[in-house]
């Protein structure tokens, strides 16, 4: 499957609560963004692409931007929409890699989550952060994080870990090709006393983060931040001013 069927069919219905405490995540992405003095100083406009279930998005509205949500499943962004009530917040279903469903002059554009990975090619991120860099108004930024899948985990380490409770557990499998991984989402849930495997995958492109830099120094950003946070990166690029 391609990352939006992966998602319509089979992650989107657990993916809140594999995420854990929505109060939480949202917190701590909060606080990220006051750490490195993201907040309003232009038009106003943020973008949030991949925005999921609103962990950036509620974040980014709580710190006086107009949020603009862009993500390819509705359900997603039903229950971000539930979050972000009487926020100034507005939901866009579509795909990412066609800018012409949201493009907007904005002052700020995130891109979070490890959804840059779940692009077709490199060629389309970089494609995606030129244009990325033209919808953004002089000195606006861009706020990428990622996992940096380049270094192959080998063996028993290729299964990991990621939520369980008493009737649901989720892990991961993940099988390393040239260029992308196969992710596996295997989730087990107790059902009437009994176990039901339900298994689905996808594929995550092994972007490197020196790669990624020069992507984006090459669209004409200057990378101003890049820090790791739980083997995530973690990058701020502004827009040089007019």
């Amino acid at each position: 499957m391609n990352a939006q069927a992966h998602y319509d069919n089979h992650l989107a219905a657990f993916y809140a609560w594999m995420s854990g405490n929505f109060d939480t995540k949202q917190q701590e992405q909060q606080a990220y963004f006051t750490n490195k003095h993201i907040a309003p100083g232009g038009n106003g406009v943020a973008l949030d692409l991949g925005a999921g279930h609103g962990l950036q998005t509620v974040s980014l509205a709580n710190l006086g931007f107009s949020v603009f949500a862009v993500d390819f499943n509705q359900h997603l962004l039903s229950e971000l929409n539930a979050r972000a009530k009487g926020l100034p917040v507005r939901t866009i279903l579509a795909n990412l890699a066609n800018t012409g469903q949201y493009g907007m002059d904005a002052e700020l554009i995130v891109c979070m989550g490890d959804t840059l990975t779940h692009l077709e090619s490199v060629e389309q991120v970089n494609t995606l952060i030129g244009e990325w860099y033209r919808m953004l108004t002089p000195k606006g930024k861009l706020v990428l994080s990622f996992r940096d899948l380049t270094q192959p985990l080998e063996q028993e380490e290729r299964f990991v870990p990621v939520r369980a409770e008493d009737e649901r557990i989720h892990t991961c499998f993940l099988e390393y090709f040239p260029g992308y991984v196969s992710v596996y989402d295997i989730l087990l849930e107790k059902q009437q006393g009994q176990w039901i495997q339900k298994v689905s995958s996808y594929r995550k492109l092994r972007l490197g983060i020196e790669q990624v830099k020069m992507m984006l120094t090459a669209a004409g950003f200057m990378v101003q931040d890049h820090e790791v946070i739980m083997r995530m990166h973690y990058l701020v690029a502004a827009k040089p001013g007019a």
